[in-house]
């Protein structure tokens, strides 16, 4: 791997991702210092902070601490951030527009697993002071530095802005060590296509663009644990089975939960909890008792009571989407032509027509 370091990432690994769907938690307020001056986290833990004066800044913690100095101080266009936290790790996507830029990334408390898009003119980034890499074109890579290990070095970006989208993965509190990544070596500048995959659809979730749940981003974290796991073990690949699936009693205990807090946001933790199995082998148990992941049970559950609320013409769209759990209105237009096949809107008018006058 020449100067890289770390366990080779062979591009085919995961010949079982499809079987996992989704996961969650519940965001937690962050604060920062800008100019001084305490600002407070937004509910949503969701904030675009801009980097002023104050030359370090300290992310993500507890889960994990990434830091960068500008080394241009007079520069113009700071560094801008979106953030987010979940019950055992926290993502970030930052941008930075043409600058110079130290940076460190010390793996304390978490786990640090990127996805770089940037192409810089120069620089050189070390792992636990090893021999550095001067790679400049990091459109794609991934960079991996576990827990006890640190990252540091500096880059210089002249003609395009960059990007890097982080996530600080903490242990998940399961005995199970299927998703014990405390043996996977630092990695530099690798590829991975399960891995890229996986944290694109997580970035997704940051940004906006993709599904704003946090069911489905627990998961999507529980799966980067079993893709780091079994791409530094490749003797792991296949995970094992659980036999049987749910019994009949954690079967109707967990659509209990389901049913009784549809309303709300629902973790896979939770259902894992309520099954008394950890969560990787509640996802797989569950799947294979009813066919459909978690995730994708729990989004049927809510369209099917979406379908009987939508015949009280009393109730607007955004009230039914609030009362079976989603966001708003949009996520439950999207979700329910997916399972439907239309609109809330177009199947309220089908169903309208199809009263008797």
């Amino acid at each position: 791997m020449s100067d890289r370091g770390g366990v080779n990432f062979g591009p085919n690994l995961h010949p079982a991702a499809s079987r996992i769907a989704a996961g969650s938690g519940r965001p937690k307020a962050i604060g920062t210092i800008s100019n001084g001056r305490a600002v407070a986290g937004r509910r949503s833990n969701l904030q675009y902070l801009r980097k002023l004066t104050h030359p370090w800044r300290k992310s993500l913690e507890p889960f994990g601490k990434l830091e960068w100095n500008q080394r241009r101080p007079d520069a113009r266009r700071p560094l801008l951030s979106k953030r987010k936290s979940w019950s055992w790790f926290s993502a970030e996507l930052v941008h930075a527009w043409p600058t110079e830029l130290e940076f460190q990334v010390r793996g304390d408390a978490a786990a640090y697993l990127a996805l770089h898009d940037s192409v810089r003119s120069d620089g050189e980034t070390t792992i636990n002071g090893g021999s550095g890499s001067t790679l400049t074109d990091l459109r794609g890579k991934l960079t991996f530095v576990p827990i006890g290990s640190s990252a540091e070095g500096w880059t210089r970006f002249e003609r395009r802005a960059a990007s890097v989208f982080a996530v600080h993965l903490t242990a998940t509190g399961s005995d199970d060590d299927t998703n014990d990544i405390s043996k996977v070596r630092p990695s530099l500048y690798f590829e991975n296509h399960n891995l890229k995959a996986t944290l694109r659809k997580l970035q997704s979730v940051l940004d906006g663009s993709g599904i704003n749940d946090n069911a489905y981003a627990e998961t999507l974290g529980l799966l980067l644990l079993w893709e780091l796991r079994h791409a530094a073990d490749l003797k792991h690949s296949r995970p094992r089975p659980v036999r049987g699936g749910l019994t009949r009693r954690q079967l109707r205990q967990v659509k209990e939960f389901i049913d009784a807090h549809i309303s709300n946001e629902i973790a896979i933790s939770d259902l894992a909890v309520v099954a008394g199995l950890s969560q990787f082998h509640f996802i797989r148990a569950f799947k294979d008792s009813v066919g459909l992941s978690p995730y994708q049970y729990v989004l049927s559950e809510r369209v099917r009571r979406a379908r009987g609320l939508l015949s009280n013409f009393d109730l607007s769209i955004a009230e039914v989407a609030f009362s079976v759990g989603f966001s708003d209105a949009s996520q439950l237009n999207r979700v329910f032509r997916k399972f439907v096949g239309l609109t809330p809107t177009a199947f309220r008018r089908e169903t309208d027509s199809s009263f008797p006058m």
